[in-house]
């Protein structure tokens, strides 16, 4: 049973090690409480060196390889120190015949008292030659046809027993490996947790993959948590229905892995890969954060995003979590140990009910100097995110089985919170923000509000916003923001003259002249129009002939309120006369304005 090692996986230095050790192989099955997630197998290779037989051979202290038993010299030596013949094949041990070629064309000529400077030096060779990790190691049989183990292993140890290294020196050298391949190169099936179904094996194989060494798990690793934590975040929450809900909780997930330096050829088998223990851990990590389940996409962010399946893990008997909490703000930190093949990432989300937090404020006030009563209303809006750190849509994975999740960023889920809280910005007896100031008092509030201030922050996502409400009478005019009208009546008083007199101390001379003045009534109408109304333009159109006195129902509705405070229906009307109304229209802020006055007389 040869053992031969590809010294620095050079296919033209093949070491066979001389005489054959004793092989142990265990396997060490990696698990913990979730299952199996792996297997190492230890190779233990038991050997005896002796000082003039057997290779690696030995070379005397002027560096001059010692020669055969026949007299012949070796040659093609290959390996640490050239220390191997690679000439002599698997099946080329004679049994002993006596004389001097009792041992075989191995038996070197060693002087009796080079036996423990042969010795030490075959220790060099096998230490120089396990020096390495992941070299080609081949168990054969006798008959050297074909390996029927190969594996890429990892030096462990090399041990020397005590003694006093007359002749021999015996030693232990142990390995680890993660696959056990065959002549052809494929995983051992049976024997490796990791390994593929049939299916995939034939399929792998068919497309000349020979080394399966990409594991169902995602990577050869040592060892691997995934801890998750869900509390309640008491400091905000999200309105439904123009209702609080003022809970929202926070997860956070930590997922470490270990990994293992792993080895393995190419497809064709010209050179030996190595993969770094943190990218074995990476990719065991990030193919459990997100594995998706083609037969079944609705089961695919089970073990990944937290809106589907994993409620039922984390509330279930506890929380009683309502179907409509998801996940939101998601955000991943990743964590790479380069030197002790570590990988971890932690996420966090947002576990919320609506797509945006909304926390308000409301205060109330009145004074003397005004008659109406005044609500101010203070909100802060603070958007979610549902895109995944990666920005990428996943099919399936977040709703039935064949749909696609287009997830919304923070600022956008905000703005759509505002629209509706605020009746898209148009507010009314509707909008939510209303109801609430409304609420507030006993009286009935204008349903439009005196003021509104809005602030945004795209970058984070929010949205503030401060609003007046107070109980002022509805608008008359329709489609106006505001409207002030003001009457205003001039009663007859005495007519007289005022004749002035020259150094009159106490002023003029008042002389009453007899009669009365006559009775007057100035109109004021004063319109703030929706901007949203207004139709921006530079031609006559826009600027000239959208003017609230042209526009219908405006129109009608002014002049309804012209006529309704004219003096024509006052008791007692006997005629009146109107004055030059005047009317001014700011289009470009949709400001107008109209005055009109009258001169009217009474029956007495």
């Amino acid at each position: 049973m040869p053992i031969t090692v590809r010294y620095l996986n050079d296919d033209t230095q093949e070491c066979a090690i001389r005489p054959t050790p004793l092989v142990s192989i265990s396997t060490q099955h990696l698990k913990n409480k979730s299952g199996q997630f792996g297997a190492t197998y230890n190779i233990t290779l038991t050997g005896t060196i002796l000082s003039d037989l057997g290779f690696p051979l030995s070379y005397s202290t002027t560096n001059t390889v010692f020669n055969y038993a026949d007299g012949s010299a070796p040659s093609s030596l290959v390996g640490p120190y050239k220390s191997f013949d690679s000439t002599v094949g698997h099946s080329a041990i004679d049994k002993p015949t006596g004389g001097i070629l009792s041992y075989g064309p191995q038996k070197q000529l060693v002087p009796w008292n080079y036996s423990l400077d042969s010795i030490f030096f075959k220790q060099k060779v096998l230490r120089a030659l396990f020096a390495q990790d992941g070299q080609r190691l081949e168990i054969s049989p006798v008959h050297n046809d074909s390996p029927s183990i190969i594996c890429f292993p990892r030096v462990v140890s090399i041990d020397f027993s005590e003694g006093v290294y007359v002749d021999r020196c015996d030693y232990t050298i142990n390995l680890e490996a993660d696959t056990l391949l065959n002549k052809d190169l494929s995983m051992d099936l049976e024997g490796n947790p990791l390994r593929y179904d049939a299916a995939n094996d034939a399929l792998l194989n068919a497309s000349g993959v020979k080394d399966i060494y990409v594991a169902a798990s995602g990577g050869f690793i040592e060892d691997f948590s995934d801890n998750w934590s869900l509390e309640v975040d008491e400091g905000v929450g999200q309105t439904m229905g123009g209702e609080y809900v003022p809970r929202t909780y926070r997860i956070s997930r930590n997922m470490n892995a270990t990994g293992k330096t792993h080895y393995a050829p190419n497809e064709a088998d010209t050179e030996v890969r190595k993969m770094e223990a943190w990218e074995q851990a990476r990719d065991f990590v990030q193919n459990r954060l997100m594995r998706i389940n083609d037969t079944n996409p609705a089961e695919s962010g089970i073990k990944g995003y937290p809106n589907i399946g994993i409620l039922d893990k984390l509330g279930s008997g506890s929380l009683n979590l309502i179907e409509a909490y998801r996940g939101y703000n998601h955000t991943r930190t990743e964590t790479i140990g380069v030197n002790d093949g570590t990988y971890s990432v932690t996420e966090n989300w947002v576990l919320s009910s609506g797509e945006s937090h909304e926390n308000y404020s409301m205060s109330i006030s009145s004074d003397l100097s005004a008659p109406f009563v005044r609500v101010s209303i203070d909100g802060n809006i603070m958007g979610l995110a549902s895109i995944p750190p990666s920005g990428i849509e996943y099919g399936g994975l977040f709703g039935a089985s064949g749909n696609t999740f287009a997830g919304s960023g923070a600022y956008e889920n905000a703005v759509r919170k505002y629209f509706e809280i605020s009746n898209s910005g148009k507010f009314g007896m509707t909008s939510n923000v209303y109801k609430r100031a409304n609420n507030s008092v006993a009286v009935q509030l204008n349903a439009q509000p005196t003021s509104v201030s809005l602030g945004m922050n795209e970058q984070n996502g929010e949205i503030t916003y401060a609003l007046e409400f107070d109980n002022r009478p509805v608008n008359i005019i329709s489609g106006v923001l505001s409207e002030v009208i003001s009457i205003n009546d001039t009663y007859p008083g005495d007519m007289f003259a005022t004749l002035q007199v020259l150094g009159r101390k106490t002023g003029p001379v008042l002389q009453y002249i007899g009669g009365r003045t006559e009775y007057k009534r100035d109109l004021s109408i004063e319109l703030l129009m929706d901007y949203t109304e207004i139709p921006y333009g530079s031609g006559r159109k826009s600027l000239l002939l959208q003017k609230p006195s042209l526009v219908e129902p405006v129109r009608t509705q002014i002049n309804s309120l012209i006529e309704d405070l004219s003096p024509r229906y006052e008791p007692g009307i006997r005629k009146y006369f109107i004055g030059p109304p005047q009317e001014s229209w700011t289009p470009k802020e949709g400001r107008y304005s109209f005055n009109i006055s009258w001169t009217y007389e009474l029956d007495r």
